[in-house]
């Protein structure tokens, strides 16, 4: 799934125009869009927040367009969709990916703590994996309720790095790497905290499912091999015990024992009217 084990995992990604590799950030996204899971939450979300009445919708943090071209095929024929995100590089691949869809779609560069758009300007907002890398997620939930009009609809998917699992025969040293997951985010127990934070920014009819994903082999690397260099860098596990654990999980994963995952949680709201 990922071709290359050292792809940037998701900690790169408050960083991405600068970043060594921001190729890697987008074949780490296609990656993460192909498993099951989080296929299935992204669907079943934008089918809770309504899109075949939205005249106008936004995907904040919208990364490469993995998500704008199926929104708009959601939505009537004369609606549009804008996306925003604070890399130009992510921009740039969504303008190429979305390039077909013509003036139904609208994309710029932004910050989602200030969103650059007039209050009540869109009726379906929705955010999906991204307030984990960002300093302060309420006052992007607090922007999304701004920009969304009354009776409007604002969805939230976001994963929690504390509910990641996999089973590996070296238990106390998969409980070092897990238990130590979650802290090396920026928020890394997001998930579990969005109905919480869409309340608190004034929203009604909160609702929240979680969904399970399980993941490759290939891209669990991915997601961990940045971590365990800086548990290796920290001291709390040698590279040596971090090369025999990786061992240990290719040798299960090719004998087809591999499993690994985690929880997505959904959550969606309306704006009162």
């Amino acid at each position: 799934m990922i071709a290359d084990d050292r792809a940037a995992g998701p900690v790169s990604f408050n960083a991405v125009d600068t970043s060594a590799d921001p190729g890697g950030l987008i074949r780490f996204l296609d990656a993460a869009n192909g498993t099951a899971g989080l296929t299935a939450a992204k669907r079943a979300l934008l089918t809770q927040l309504d899109l075949g009445r939205a005249r106008a919708a936004l995907d904040v943090g919208c990364g490469p367009g993995i998500d704008i071209a199926q929104m708009a095929r959601l939505m009537p024929d004369d609606a549009h969709v804008s996306g925003i995100d604070i890399s130009e590089t992510m921009i740039a691949e969504a303008r190429k990916r979305t390039a077909g869809l013509g003036p139904q779609v609208l994309l710029r560069t932004g910050d989602a703590a200030d969103l650059p758009y007039s209050d009540q300007a869109f009726d379906v907002c929705r955010v999906a994996t991204v307030l984990q890398h960002v300093p302060d997620p309420a006052r992007v939930i607090q922007e999304m309720a701004r920009v969304t009009r009354p009776g409007g609809r604002i969805g939230v998917l976001e994963f929690d790095q504390e509910t990641v699992f996999v089973d590996h025969p070296d238990t106390k040293t998969t409980q070092i790497i897990l238990d130590t997951l979650a802290s090396a985010m920026v928020q890394g127990r997001i998930g579990r905290q969005t109905p919480r934070l869409l309340r608190a920014a004034g929203l009604t009819d909160v609702t929240v499912t979680p969904w399970v994903n399980l993941g490759s082999p290939q891209f669990f690397r991915a997601i961990l091999h940045d971590h365990l260099a800086r548990l290796a860098d920290e001291g709390i596990l040698s590279s040596e015990r971090s090369g025999q654990w990786w061992a240990e999980l290719d040798a299960w994963a090719q004998a087809g024992d591999f499993l690994g995952g985690g929880v997505f949680f959904a959550a969606a709201a309306s704006r009162p009217r």
